[in-house]
């Protein structure tokens, strides 16, 4: 982040959830662990220990990647509580703003650090049991509500067609999940589990590409009254979004021809 700053780009801490596509990542990410950990599938379960893998060998990659996942599950929770600080840390030299990342790092592995220089409080950690089950399926929920949340931080940032669209996505991949651990060994349905799941990753994206400015105005009896007093024809269009015979009738009558068709004869198109 400081890298790109210096070069000249206006960033900060959070920057990355600017961007549409990340939030979408993200909410695929999140949706994913929540069934994992309610216990109804076995997804994931190496990205989530990503870090414990090379835990024997001792060795920095494991602490590296353990950080790098929680940073990137943490990132949307931190601004209420570190926004203080990591606002103060972008607005300072580079040494000081890399320590205080230092130090929040610190906080993150303070527990810990505390277990290795005292071991002796091990012993005062609850004992494995169901309980660590039961937590590990409570945290689903936690995911769930993320989702959610970055699901409406998408709609803000594009459209309620585009969070439709990650709906649609979502249903496909639990629908490619569903389809994988009922093949078994049949190949033909685990290829059509990953061909659906490449689809529900896809759509969003093919959406988006796809969401092109409105080609109509708001309807209003107002601006009815302006275009009929400049005696401009007008081409009205009422409608409703739980009318799928009239959004069938939008998609197959109001092609590229009939947009071209008003244009060429001066006709406003208005919406309601």
């Amino acid at each position: 982040m400081l890298s790109l700053r210096a070069g000249g780009e206006a960033i900060g801490w959070g920057f990355q959830l600017q961007s549409p596509g990340f939030v979408i990542f993200l909410v695929y990410l999140f949706v994913l662990l929540g069934p994992s950990l309610s216990g109804y599938v076995q997804l994931l379960s190496g990205l989530m220990s990503v870090g414990q893998s090379t835990q024997s060998n001792n060795r920095l990659s494991s602490s590296f990647m353990t950080g790098v996942l929680a940073t990137t599950v943490a990132s949307p929770c931190t601004a209420p509580f570190m926004g203080p600080a990591l606002g103060f840390a972008i607005s300072q030299t580079s040494a000081v703003a890399l320590l205080v990342f230092a130090f929040l790092g610190l906080g993150m592995a303070l527990p810990f650090v505390a277990l290795s220089l005292v071991p002796s409080l091990a012993q005062k950690l609850p004992k494995p049991g169901q309980w660590m089950d039961n937590l590990k399926q409570f945290l689903a929920f936690p995911m769930y509500l993320t989702a959610i949340w970055l699901l409406w931080v998408v709609g803000r940032q594009t459209s309620v067609d585009i969070v439709i669209a990650i709906c649609v996505g979502l249903m496909l991949m639990v629908m490619a999940i569903w389809l994988w651990q009922l093949a078994g060994r049949n190949n033909v349905i685990k290829i059509l589990a990953v061909g659906l799941f490449i689809a529900a990753v896809t759509y969003p994206s093919l959406k988006r590409e796809n969401d092109d400015p409105p080609k109509w105005q708001d309807y209003s009896a107002q601006r009815l009254a302006e275009l009929r007093k400049s005696e401009q024809a007008v081409f009205i269009n009422l409608t409703a979004d739980w009318c799928i015979t009239c959004l069938v009738n939008e998609k197959v009558a109001m092609g590229d021809s009939f947009y071209q068709a008003l244009e060429n004869n001066n006709i406003a198109y208005l919406k309601g």
